[in-house]
Formats: structure tokens, C-alpha cells, sequence
């Protein structure tokens, strides 16, 4: 079992990066690859590449299917994204898209991207907030309790509204299509955004788990767009932050070749991280202790900052401990 993990994530990022493995457990890596949101971006690799038609058949058609659902939802995103941001601009405010509302934004007519995108993050200036919640409101969406995230019955995903930040890299780009204005954070943002989310928001630098659909996005961006890992690196002071950037871009590098600066792995602390990471994905078994002794350091560390916790109510707790571990099922 502990062999058949790793090799199902080896064949897994073999077909993400257009190579089908000869002999694969096409069960395993199917299984790994819905645990972990990337199905539809695995048949869409493999199609690219000209290999799909190495894949056995019923491997291929579950694939295609999955493919073509998702294909359907993102269709149904990008029509949902383009109402709310006509309605915004109506008003004169121009939203920043985040995350999966960038590709499926800047994708040509007709097609989108195969990712699969959860919810649609949007954000605007702070003294525009009030404004588009309104504006959201006057469309039909009603508010989650507890959470920033928004829904009506029709659509096939969430809208989450937050307020824009101060970006102390590059100012989001202005970019119209069709009549509508948004604004979109250049690459080097992007990538930001996804590692700190995931490594310091998420606590996966400290609990040693890796979202490999997050990871998979830093790789297409870094195909994409021209990425300065250095500069990157020197946009962030706090030592801890630059570890967790420095595990990451490891992380990268080993499962996806992209070039990363070779400072990465000087300091011990990032190259026991990135083992200890590579490990319990591969060993899930026996890498139990580790796992253990980081999710035992992270809710140290959650501990610490309790105080915003307690002035949660019980219903209100009970939802952000179900999302954490929501959101954890789908890393290894």
C-alpha cells in the first residue's frame, strides 16, 4: 500500500506533465488524482500532448467525462463571474480577480480552462466594499453565515467578495474584454497568494502536507508568465515566510522541473521541510509520525492566536473547523 501511494502520485505528475507511465495502477491514480481536484486537468495534459489514446479505454472515457462536466461548470462559472462584474462595473467598480476567476476570465470564447475552480474570489478597494455587497445583493446573493462567501440557488459555485490590499509587488493590471473592466495581479501576486495561503494560512508548511492542484497552478503559471523566484524571495522579510516560499518552490521544482534559484535549498530548515513533505506524501504509512508531530506544532501555533477563536460562537467554530478539514481532504 505504502508503494502503491507513491507510485500512483509518480505516475499521477507524469500524466499532468504529458508522459503516461507505461505501467501504472490506473485505479490508484484515478483515486489520487479526484482526491485531489486534478482529474480534469490530467486528461487535458495527456490530450495536449497527443497521449491520451495510451491510456486504456475505460481509463480514458472516465476521464473524458469527468473532463467534460467540469468543462460544463467552468462554462457555468464564467457566466456567473461575467454578470457579477457588469453589474459591479455598472456601478463603477472595477473588481480584482483572485485565484481560479483569473483563467476563467482571460480564456477565449468558447473554451476554459480545465482546472477545477471551487468558488469565484473577487476583490475590491475597502471604501467600494459596502457598494458591492449591495450591488451582489440586488443580483440574488444571499450571504453564508459565518464565511465571506455568497450563493444563490442557480449557480454552480460560491462568490466570495473580500477586501483589495495593498500589493507591495506590482499593482494589479487594468484589463477589458467584452465590455467588462477588471483588474488582474500580475504573475509574481499570484504566485504569492497560493504559497502563503497554503503554507502559512493553511499551516501546510508546518503540518507537512502539499496541495498538489495549487502546486500544479504555480506550474502553468510559471509556463505561462514570466516568474522572478528571486525577486519574489526578496519581497519577503519574515524568516518563517521565507522558508515556507523556499519549501515550496523545492516542492516545484521536484515534481514539476521548473527552474527555481538555486538558493533554495541552502538552509537545513528547508531541505529537512521539503523531505519531510516529499515523505508523508509518498508514505502516508509510515509517515503518520511526522504528520502527527506537524499538526501537533500547528495547532500549537493556532493556540497562540486563540484569542479570535473564542469570540466565535459555538456554530460559527463548528464551520471553520469543518472547512479546515474540507479543504484538508483534498492534500496529501
Amino acid at each position: 500500500m505504502m508503494m502503491r501511494r507513491g507510485n500512483a502520485l509518480e505516475a499521477l505528475i507524469a500524466g499532468l506533465r504529458g508522459c503516461p507511465a507505461d505501467k501504472a495502477d490506473w485505479q490508484a491514480v484515478i483515486a489520487l488524482a479526484n482526491h485531489t481536484l486534478l482529474t480534469p486537468d490530467l486528461f487535458s495534459s495527456l490530450a495536449r500532448a497527443g497521449q491520451i489514446h495510451r491510456l486504456p479505454q475505460e481509463v480514458r472515457e472516465y476521464l473524458e467525462f469527468v473532463h467534460d462536466c467540469n468543462r460544463e461548470r467552468n462554462l457555468r462559472l464564467r457566466t456567473q463571474l461575467s454578470e457579477a462584474v457588469a453589474a459591479l462595473n455598472r456601478r463603477d467598480i472595477v473588481p480584482v480577480l483572485l485565484k481560479g476567476a483569473v483563467p476563467l476570465f482571460l480564456s477565449p470564447a468558447g473554451q476554459v480552462p480545465s482546472r477545477m475552480t471551487s468558488d469565484l474570489d473577487l476583490a475590491v478597494a475597502p471604501a467600494e466594499e459596502a457598494a458591492a455587497q449591495a450591488c451582489l445583493e440586488e443580483l440574488g446573493y444571499v450571504q453564508v453565515p459565518g464565511d465571506r462567501g455568497a450563493t444563490r440557488q442557480q449557480d454552480a459555485g460560491m462568490l466570495e467578495l473580500r477586501p483589495s490590499r495593498p500589493n507591495h509587488l506590482e499593482r494589479p493590471k487594468p484589463v477589458q474584454r467584452d465590455g467588462l473592466r477588471v483588474e488582474i495581479p500580475p504573475a509574481q501576486s499570484r504566485a504569492l497568494h497560493w504559497i502563503v495561503h497554503d503554507l502559512l494560512k493553511e499551516g501546510d508548511y508546518w503540518r507537512g502536507r502539499i496541495d498538489l492542484r495549487h502546486l500544479h497552478d504555480l506550474a502553468r503559471l510559471a509556463e505561462s508568465d514570466h516568474v522572478d523566484w528571486t525577486a519574489l524571495q526578496a519581497s519577503v522579510s519574515d524568516q518563517s515566510a521565507r522558508n515556507a516560499l523556499d519549501t515550496q518552490l523545492l516542492a516545484l521544482h521536484h515534481f514539476f522541473g521548473t527552474g527555481i534559484p538555486a538558493k533554495c535549498a541552502q538552509r537545513p530548515m528547508v531541505r529537512f521541510q521539503h523531505w519531510r513533505r516529499i515523505f508523508t506524501a509518498t508514505h502516508p504509512i509510515i509517515g503518520a509520525p511526522l504528520r502527527l508531530a506537524g499538526n501537533l506544532a500547528w495547532g500549537a501555533w493556532r493556540l497562540s492566536r486563540a484569542d479570535g477563536l473564542a469570540r466565535l460562537g459555538p456554530f460559527d467554530l463548528a464551520r471553520r473547523i469543518a472547512r479546515t478539514l474540507l479543504e484538508a481532504r483534498t492534500k496529501i
